[in-house]
């Protein structure tokens, strides 16, 4: 049987970023600002890939803690920054991640995962988390200086695992991720979350597929 490999991502899609929402009440006075920071963080990333810049995902994660105490008339010690780092490695794996990935792993599937962020620190993620013996290697951005939804990602991706990007299943929770990479051959898996994918012409629907029950299905 040919090898079956799926590719995740990590933020919102195997951990649970409202673990950060005390430290955030603790620091900015609301929780919500979690949701802000992180929205600011991908609007960032989002305008490096479109325009074709890049500086590191920790750099605008920094720049965007910078801007949601901006919007709040203050501005932050480099405690709380340090705080927040700490708490990021230290997030919580969805409380269904473990046995979706074990059943996978079971299934005889090929786990990596592609992200924006570093590798170091997605390995510090993913060992807290207690996820690490799923993947057989972890896959940053920084080797193409490119930040995902962009095509070069998927395609190094594809390259590092020694297949076409169409043998490739890419896993997210984000549409604009679906969205790059079937652009770039992928298939590809939403997993919901409580949302809804909202991706405009032929990539609604093609290769897109059950990722569990969280999944919207549509093969």
């Amino acid at each position: 049987m040919p090898e079956r490999v799926i590719v995740f991502d990590v933020n919102e899609t195997l951990w649970d970023l409202a673990g950060l929402d005390p430290l955030s009440t603790h620091v900015f006075g609301a929780a919500r600002a979690r949701a802000e920071w992180f929205e600011q963080v991908l609007n960032l990333a989002l305008t490096s890939a479109l325009v074709g810049t890049f500086d590191d995902f920790t750099s605008l994660g920094n720049a965007a803690l910078a801007m949601v105490a901006a919007k709040r008339g203050m501005s932050l010690k480099e405690e709380h920054i340090a705080r927040i780092a700490a708490h990021i490695v230290h997030l919580p794996a969805h409380p269904d991640a473990h046995a979706a990935l074990e059943r996978l792993q079971r299934a005889d599937f090929r786990l990596t995962v592609l992200i924006n962020s570093t590798a170091a620190v997605v390995e510090t993620q993913l060992d807290h988390a207690g996820l690490t013996p799923f993947f057989d290697v972890i896959l940053s951005v920084d080797a193409v200086k490119r930040f995902k939804p962009a095509l070069e990602p998927y395609r190094f991706a594809a390259s590092r695992v020694g297949m076409p990007t169409s043998r490739l299943r890419m896993v997210a929770v984000h549409n604009w991720h679906i969205t790059g990479a079937m652009a770039a051959g992928c298939k590809a898996a939403f997993v919901a979350r409580g949302r809804h994918i909202q991706s405009a012409g032929s990539t609604t629907g093609r290769h897109r597929t059950h990722a569990g029950s969280r999944c919207r299905s549509n093969r």
